[in-house]
């Protein structure tokens, strides 16, 4: 049995208000006491791969706190499983996507960040970024990061007034697109692109989905036109970097995370990177949408067991490794793209050619759609690819298009 109770979390020059998840059913007065006193470390759980790039952050935090703090490595996307299989052992403050946040305030995991940091998150961070930050209006979460695919192209067969329309990408050379094994964080948003939504206009209704119309059949259909598209190429997740390598495909969609392997396969020289391009699906010419992610950094409060000053502490360190100075050093250190609007502005981010499109993309609802944080998105994933792959390898009948939407749009509703 647990209850919820509004305490002043005090501690150093951290005063500020905070909810804090009491335990109320095995702990004795004795117990919470001696929890309360544990040593004053923090353990904090960073990218695979970061350690090194927060050194800094971490040691200017650990001298201004009087806290130490044990930093490990772990895997974003793996955030939510390890610390609801056991919440008091895991991190005091842990990075991870931002799709994870609903399913983690839904389950009590974290809290609502203390006003004096949400204010700042709102005067700080790009408008995209504050909504990833955010579950029902209450922002959960510190933002450092934002991240969306872009497309890549060769210089040497596109120019940049070629790349403003899909059509003209593949009638003056050719674009590689991996349907045949689809991906629906490739592919998904081309049905918010003509106009449906997923998960309603926030992405927080669960019954929100609505592909099932002419507009989600119109999507299907073109999809399986492709194969009919002589400037389109099949391709599957192993080849996407050997075919733009060897001239087979002069352009594709995807992240920063493909930036290096990409300037390897034809040569810095020749990438170049755009926004996504204007594609017309059931005669109407759209603009093509992306899914945009967010990068985050929460607390969890479980491991200090009611220490309120180790959860004051907890919350200062998040600020810590989200402000100005830490997203530049990630962005230096990384390639982070940085969620700070100020950091966004300057020279080092601007005349990066990768981080200013991704800006771009992140900047408006026009190119891309936040990604939803509800705990349906994992039957999203299966469901969605299946239907994709299906319609274009021919599985399911044209005449069936609509029918499967519709059940596509129930199943996902009902999913939990």
């Amino acid at each position: 049995m647990k209850s919820w109770q509004k305490i002043i979390v005090g501690g150093a020059s951290l005063t500020l208000a905070s909810t804090l998840l009491v335990g109320c059913a095995s702990g004795s007065k004795e117990k919470t006491e001696s929890a309360a006193s544990d040593s004053k470390t923090i353990k904090l759980w960073v990218p695979t791969g970061a350690k090194k790039s927060y050194a800094d952050t971490v040691a200017k935090f650990e001298k201004d706190s009087g806290y130490k703090v044990k930093v490990v490595e772990s895997e974003d996307p793996k955030a939510q499983e390890k610390i609801k299989k056991d919440a008091s052992t895991a991190a005091d403050v842990f990075s991870l996507p931002h799709d994870q946040l609903g399913q983690l305030v839904e389950s009590g995991t974290i809290q609502e960040v203390p006003e004096q940091y949400s204010k700042d998150i709102a005067k700080t961070a790009t408008e995209q970024a504050i909504v990833g930050a955010q579950y029902k209006g209450k922002t959960y979460a510190f933002p450092f990061g934002i991240e969306s695919q872009v497309l890549y192209y060769n210089k040497e067969k596109l120019s940049p007034e070629d790349l403003t329309s899909y059509e003209t990408i593949t009638e003056k050379a050719s674009f590689g697109g991996t349907f045949k094994q689809a991906n629906s964080y490739v592919t998904g948003p081309l049905f918010m692109s003509v106009g449906n939504t997923l998960f309603g206009e926030n992405g927080e209704d669960a019954k929100g989905t609505n592909w099932g119309n002419e507009k989600g059949v119109a999507v299907l259909k073109w999809i399986v036109d492709q194969k009919n598209n002589k400037g389109f190429v099949s391709l599957d997740a192993n080849n996407v970097m050997s075919k733009f390598g060897d001239g087979s495909v002069a352009s594709f969609e995807s992240g920063p995370w493909d930036y290096a392997a990409a300037q390897e396969a034809i040569g810095k020289d020749k990438l170049g990177v755009a926004v996504y391009p204007k594609v017309t699906i059931g005669g109407e010419t759209v603009q093509q949408k992306a899914f945009l992610g967010v990068k985050l950094y929460a607390v969890n409060q479980a491991p200090a067991n009611g220490d309120t000053k180790r959860i004051a502490a907890s919350y200062k360190l998040a600020s810590y490794l989200t402000d100005a100075e830490s997203q530049e050093k990630q962005f230096k250190a990384r390639n982070i793209v940085p969620s700070n609007k100020d950091v966004q502005a300057s020279e080092a981010v601007q005349s990066n050619e990768l981080a200013k499109t991704v800006i771009t993309m992140g900047s408006s609802k026009d190119y891309t759609v936040v990604m939803p944080k509800l705990s349906q998105m994992a039957t999203f994933w299966t469901e969605s690819a299946a239907i994709l792959s299906d319609a274009y390898n021919g599985k399911i009948k044209e005449s069936d298009y609509l029918n499967k939407l519709k059940q596509f749009d129930k199943d996902i509703a009902n999913a939990k």
